[in-house]
C-alpha cells in the first residue's frame, strides 16, 4: 500500500470534472442499488429464506463489532433457522486500515461463504465490501480500486448489509472508506466501484434503537450532508433529487425526535429510510464540498464525521450559491417564502443552523475546542487534505486551493461565505 489513490491523477481528475457536465449527463447515466428490505425484523426474517434458494453452500460470513454483536446474532439465528451454517466476525473497527481487511478477508478465505453479512455502522459495512474484494481476488491493491475498472465480484459470494446506524447509507452506495495503516502517518483511503453495492440493504429499525443522543446526530447530519450535496452537486439527475428532497424532509422531522427520544421507533424507522434515501441519492451522483471540507477538519481534529459534514452545510450552500440558483429550488421544497434571492438564500442558510444548533452543534468549528494556534497551525494540511479529496470534484462552482482554505477560514470563525 501506500500507492498514489485512483483519484489523485491529475487525468482522472478532469475525468471526473467532465462527467458532471451538463451534456455529458444527457448522454450517459446510471443507477445502481440493492434489493431493499425494509419492515424491521418479521420483514428481515424473509431474506434468509430467499437466499435459502441462492446460495448453494449455505454459509453466511458476519461482520460486526463487539457492541452490536447482539443484533449480529440474531441475524445469525434467521439465518440458521433457514439452513445455513453461520460464522460471526466480531473484529470491526471505526475507518478499517487495511491490515484489519485484509484480516477479514482471510478469515472469510478459510469459512469459504456465499453470503457476506455485515451488521453495523458505514465502517463495518464498508470494511465488509474491502475484504469481500480480497476475498473474491487475493492479492487486489485496494488503493485502485475504482469506478473504471471491472473487479470480478460474485464469483464465490454475495453481500447484504444491515445498517445499525441512520447516516451513512453505505448499505446502498458504491464507496467503501479506509484507512491504509501501511504508511506514517495513516491515511484515507476511498474505493469506488459499482461492484461493490451490496445485494441486499436490510432496514431494521430496532437496530438503530438506543444510540445515545450524539450519535444520533452526528449520523443524521451525515445523511443531511449527503442528501444536501447530492441535491446540488454538479451531478445530479432528476432521480436523486427526489430522492433527496424527501430525505430531507424526513431528516427535518424526525432526527430531532430521535435526538430527544433514543427509543422512539417510528423516527427511529424514517431515519433509517431517510439515511438510505440519501445514500441513494448521493451515491449515485456524489457528495461534494460537505464532505470533502468534513473529511480533512475531521481526520486532523479527530471530530465526529457525521458532526463535521452536517457542519459544512451552510458554507457549501453559500458557496454554490454565487454560480447556480438550485438552492431556491431547495428552499421552496422546504416551505421556505421570501421576496429575493438573496432573503431566500439568508433564510434557507438560516434554517440549516437553526437546526445544527437545535442538535447542541455549534456551526463554528471554534467552538469545537479546536485552539487559534492548533488550527493555524494544521491549515495548510487541512486544506491540502480537502482540496485534493475526490468529492471536491463533484462542487458544482469550480474551486482551488486558495478558495478551499479561505471557506476553512470563514467555518473556522462562523462567518457567512460572501466571495
Amino acid at each position: 500500500m501506500g500507492a498514489q489513490m485512483w483519484y489523485a491523477d491529475p487525468t482522472m481528475q478532469m475525468v471526473l470534472r467532465t462527467m458532471g457536465s451538463e451534456s455529458v449527463k444527457e448522454i450517459f447515466g446510471h443507477w445502481v442499488a440493492p434489493r431493499m428490505i425494509f419492515s424491521g425484523r418479521v420483514g428481515a426474517m424473509a431474506l434468509p429464506m430467499i437466499l435459502s434458494f441462492i446460495c448453494e453452500k449455505q454459509k453466511a460470513f458476519i461482520l460486526c463489532d463487539p457492541a452490536v454483536e447482539k443484533h449480529a446474532r440474531s441475524v445469525a439465528t434467521d439465518f440458521e433457522d433457514a439452513g445455513f451454517e453461520t460464522k460471526i466476525w466480531n473484529q470491526s473497527a471505526p475507518e478499517p486500515p487495511v491490515s484489519l481487511v485484509e484480516k477479514c478477508s482471510e478469515a472469510m478465505t478459510n469459512f469459504e461463504p456465499d453470503l457476506i453479512i455485515a451488521v453495523g455502522g458505514g465502517s463495518t459495512i464498508d470494511l465488509a465490501k474491502a475484504a469481500w474484494i480480497l476475498y473474491e481476488q487475493p492479492g487486489y491493491d485496494l488503493s485502485q480500486v475504482n469506478p473504471l475498472v471491472p473487479l470480478g465480484l460474485r464469483k464465490k459470494a454475495l453481500l447484504a448489509a444491515y445498517p445499525t446506524t441512520s447516516g451513512t447509507g453505505s448499505e446502498v452506495t458504491w464507496a467503501s472508506i479506509l484507512t491504509d495503516d501501511s504508511v506514517t502517518p495513516p491515511v484515507k483511503m476511498e474505493l469506488s466501484s459499482m461492484e461493490i453495492v451490496p445485494d441486499f440493504a436490510v432496514l431494521v429499525p430496532e437496530f438503530a434503537a438506543g444510540m445515545s443522543p450524539r450519535m444520533t446526530a452526528g449520523t443524521g447530519l451525515d445523511a443531511l450532508a449527503h442528501a444536501v450535496d447530492g441535491y446540488l452537486t454538479s451531478y445530479d439527475i432528476d432521480i436523486s433529487d427526489a430522492l433527496a428532497t424527501k430525505a430531507i424532509e424526513l431528516v427535518f422531522r424526525f432526527l430531532p425526535r430521535a435526538y430527544k427520544a433514543p427509543n422512539d421507533m417510528e423516527a427511529r424507522h424514517r431515519m433509517h429510510i431517510a439515511a438510505t434515501m440519501a445514500g441513494l441519492a448521493f451515491g449515485n451522483t456524489q457528495c461534494a464540498l460537505t464532505h470533502s471540507l468534513g473529511h480533512s477538519v475531521g481526520k486532523v481534529f479527530n471530530m465526529h464525521h457525521g458532526i463535521i459534514v452536517g457542519i459544512f452545510i451552510p458554507y457549501a450552500v453559500q458557496y454554490y450559491s454565487k454560480i447556480s440558483t438550485k438552492y431556491v429550488k431547495l428552499a421552496r421544497g422546504m416551505d421556505i417564502e421570501a421576496k429575493d434571492k438573496a432573503e431566500c438564500l439568508q433564510k434557507l442558510v438560516s434554517k440549516f443552523k437553526e437546526f445544527l444548533l437545535s442538535l447542541d452543534v455549534p456551526y463554528a468549528l471554534k467552538e469545537h475546542k479546536i485552539t487559534r494556534a492548533d488550527w493555524e497551525h494544521h491549515l495548510d494540511d487541512v486544506t491540502r487534505y480537502a482540496f485534493d479529496d475526490v468529492c471536491t470534484a463533484a462542487s458544482p462552482r469550480p474551486t482551488s486551493a486558495p478558495e478551499v482554505r479561505k471557506i476553512l477560514e470563514y467555518a473556522y470563525e462562523g462567518k457567512d461565505i460572501d466571495f
